[in-house]
Formats: structure tokens, C-alpha cells, sequence
């Protein structure tokens, strides 16, 4: 249940003082500092974050360890398990569960089932990237340096649909974190990076006053990559090969 909350909140908001952690604590019987430190633990073991130096007790490493090795392994199966467990657990206490709520808005008349659990665990997976990203890119824009959180979108390199889903989709290294226009405008293609991550425009984009304000002015520009988890190559060069329309 922790690892479920975890990819809901994110690392940043493993806090005693945040809702959900202390919902959760209330519910298992828990302390919400325990609750806490159970998801820095979990946080210091994810290979997307653990570059970043941040670690937990040394007395949690073995169980945190085992438990991204059984999702590792497990993938869509273990989430789902980890999700479904959170959520009968938030039920029978008659706990209205923000996170995971606001993950199954518009799903209410979706009948309990295979499609509607892959639609929450596709929630919950994206949601975990978006706080990878966000965290990784220092909440800014990689091209425009924007800093309006609602305004940005963590863009995969590699499609979601044709990921793996064990190595692919929540990998930080297959991400940009975009503005919402630079996001779709990579999503479909108009755009993308190559291997020195400078921008390419797709030359089927017209030249007009608009095109050239908010597309063509960043042809060869640079994006502002982080240290560690850069864009890989493999994911650069299958959306310059399959996804760019240049």
C-alpha cells in the first residue's frame, strides 16, 4: 500500500504532514512518521531517484530492495495488487482517499474489471513519471524554462504504447518534461531531439508568423537536460526514426 501511495504522491510529498500519508497511517494502525519514513525508504530505492544521493535507514534497505525487485518482476500484476490493496483498505475504513481518487476521476461507470484496473494503473504509473520528471527537471520547462506546473506535461521519448512496461515506461531517461504546446507538438511529431539533444523542427511545418514564434525559433536549440538520466540514445533515435515527421 505504501508503494501504491508512493507512485501517487511522489517522493516530495512523503510527508507526516500530508493527507494521504496520514489517512494511511490511520487505517493500518500506524504512525504517520512511520508511514513517512516507509516511503523515503522506498523513494531512496528507486533507480530514478537514487543518483540524486537520497537515502533512507539502513535497517529498511533489505525489504524497500525486495519490494522494487517484486515490481520489477511483477510489473502491471504487482501494481495492480499494490492499487487494489490501498483501495480495499481505504474502503472498508470509509476513507475518502484523495490521491487515489483523483487517479479514478472519470471512471465511476466503468464496471470493476480488467479494462478499468489497467486504466488506474496507467493513472498511477504516469503520475509516478510526472513526479520523476518534474523532480529531475527542477519543475521547468526543458526547452522554454517555464515554471507553471499545471502548464507542463512529462513527455515520453519512446511512446507509452510501445514501451516495455518493465524497462521503458517509467524510465527518466525516455522523458522531457514540456510545456503543453512543445508536448504535443513532440507527441505528433513536428518536433523532436537529436543525439547532441538539440531541437529539430519537422520541415513539413509551415514558415508563417505564428509557426516561426512558437516552433522555428527553437530549430537547434538546445533543451536544458539534467545531469543525471539524460534522454538515451535508443529512445532519441526510435522517435527521430518512427515518430518525427522531418
Amino acid at each position: 500500500m505504501a508503494f501504491a501511495l508512493y507512485f501517487l504522491i511522489g517522493a516530495s510529498k512523503a510527508d507526516k504532514r500530508n493527507k494521504d500519508v496520514q489517512q494511511l497511517a490511520r487505517a493500518i494502525g500506524r504512525t504517520p512518521d512511520a508511514v513517512a519514513m516507509k516511503l523515503c525508504n522506498i523513494a531512496a530505492h528507486d533507480k530514478n531517484r537514487v543518483a540524486l544521493g537520497r537515502v533512507g535507514l539502513r535497517n529498511g534497505a533489505k525489504l524497500e530492495r525486495t519490494i522494487w525487485h517484486d515490481f520489477e518482476t511483477g510489473g502491471d500484476a504487482f501494481m495492480d495488487g499494490a492499487v487494489d490493496a490501498l483501495e480495499r483498505t481505504m474502503r472498508t475504513c470509509n476513507i475518502e482517499y484523495d490521491s487515489l481518487a483523483s487517479a479514478e476521476r472519470g471512471l465511476e461507470e466503468l464496471p470493476a474489471g480488467k479494462e478499468r484496473t489497467a486504466l488506474v494503473r496507467q493513472r498511477v504509473n504516469q503520475r509516478y513519471f510526472r513526479h520523476t520528471l518534474l523532480e529531475l527537471y527542477g519543475g521547468r520547462c526543458c526547452l522554454t524554462r517555464l515554471a507553471v506546473p499545471e502548464l507542463l506535461v512529462a513527455s515520453h521519448i519512446k511512446p507509452w504504447a510501445v514501451c516495455d512496461p518493465t524497462t521503458e515506461r517509467l524510465a527518466a531517461s525516455n522523458g522531457l518534461l514540456l510545456n503543453a504546446l512543445h508536448d504535443r507538438a513532440f507527441d505528433q511529431g513536428f518536433m523532436t531531439i537529436d543525439r547532441n539533444l538539440r531541437v529539430r523542427i519537422a520541415s513539413c511545418v509551415c514558415r508563417d508568423e505564428a509557426s516561426e514564434r512558437d516552433l522555428w525559433r527553437y530549430d537547434g536549440v538546445q533543451i536544458d537536460a539534467p545531469a543525471i538520466h539524460r534522454p538515451a540514445p535508443e529512445f532519441i533515435e526510435y522517435h527521430n526514426d518512427v515518430v518525427f515527421r522531418g
